[in-house]
This record gives structure tokens, sequence and C-alpha cells, in this order.
């Protein structure tokens, strides 16, 4: 997919589009509120009263396609496999009133809906000259799971729902190994005869 920036490059590309969807919606329920990578907890600390937080939250490889082989490039050059990453996003709505956090939960919660597939335009920085797919995902995470995301922050719960972008590679910065390659086998065979 793209090199090490390419964590931030998801990161943009998510918050462009709740951006379009949200702060730059005519709905004056929406208008102007911006999208921010920070933690509900920092937003609150910077004094920031009306916002919706997506921050990246946990980073965990994707056990599928980890242990794919070598791609080989050319009859003897191989180049190691891509880090599979998932990318795991709080997504809270801020606000004084709890109708204006649902307002904005539910608006984020349908642009992600409508848009659960993000590929060329929608992609931005490193992603925007790729031909990558990015797959937005609503994870279900129970009370016990929930729970442990908002003790981690050190604040009590609040409205608030997961997200997973997947898949997310991070190119190796491994040069190219060259290595032999097989040309001819030679197969033999022999009946062993049993001992009576």
């Amino acid at each position: 997919m793209a090199d090490f920036p390419v964590i931030r490059a998801v990161s943009e590309s998510v918050r462009e589009l709740l951006r379009e969807h949200i702060t730059l919606s005519s709905d004056p329920g929406l208008a102007n509120v911006p999208i921010d990578l920070r933690s509900p907890r920092e937003l609150r600390e910077a004094g920031v009263a009306r916002v919706v937080s997506l921050w990246l939250y946990r980073v965990v490889r994707n056990p599928d396609l980890l242990n794919l082989p070598p791609e080989r490039r050319g009859t003897d050059e191989f180049v190691r496999r891509p880090l599979p990453l998932e990318l795991h996003y709080l997504l809270t709505p801020v606000a004084q009133r709890p109708d204006d956090e649902q307002l904005l939960l539910g608006r984020a919660l349908q642009t992600l809906h409508d848009h659960a597939s993000l590929e060329g335009t929608a992609l931005r920085d490193t992603l925007a000259a790729s031909h990558a797919e990015l797959r937005l995902v609503l994870e279900t995470l129970n009370l016990e799971e929930l729970t442990r995301v908002w003790q981690a922050l050190q604040e009590s719960y609040q409205l608030s729902v997961s997200y997973l972008a997947q898949v997310v590679e991070v190119d190796s910065a491994h040069e190219p190994v060259r290595r032999r390659v097989v040309l001819e086998r030679h197969l033999d065979h022999r009946q062993i005869l049993g001992v009576s």
C-alpha cells in the first residue's frame, strides 16, 4: 500500500470524509463542527466545546495476511511482504448537550456507512497516488471492551463507537533480495523389497 506515513494518510482520509459531511454541511446543527484526531480527554482539556473526536486508539496486525511468502519480482528477485495492519478508531461526539452529541454521532454513522470503502480521490496524503482500497467497519464492542478504552483515557464512559480501518499495509524498508531459483529438478525412485 505505502511507506510508513500510511497510518497518518488513513487518519487524514477518514477525517476529510467526515469533514465534508459534517463540518462543511449546510445543516446548522452540523456546520462548522471540526473533526479532530485528539482523544476526547485532550479535547476537553483544551476547552473544545463542540467537536467530533476521531482518535486512533489501537493498531494491530492482521493475522490473515501476516504469513504470506515474499513477493517475487522477476526471476530471482524477492520483496518482503508489507506489514498488514488494522487501525481502531474511537469516534466520539463532544458537545454541551446530549441531543447535539446524538445528532453528530448519527451523521458520522450515516457517512461512514455510506462510504464504507474509500479509494481513488477519497484517499489523502500518501494514499492518494496508490491503488489502495480502505474498508471502514463499525465494530461491535461489548461493555467490558468499551469500559477498558475509557479507563485507559481515565474518563467516565461517553457516547462513542469504534471503527476498524482495514487492511492498511506498511511496505518494508528492506531492499529486494536476490535468490537463486531452482531451474531443474531430478526425481529418482527405487523399489524396496521386503525380506521374508
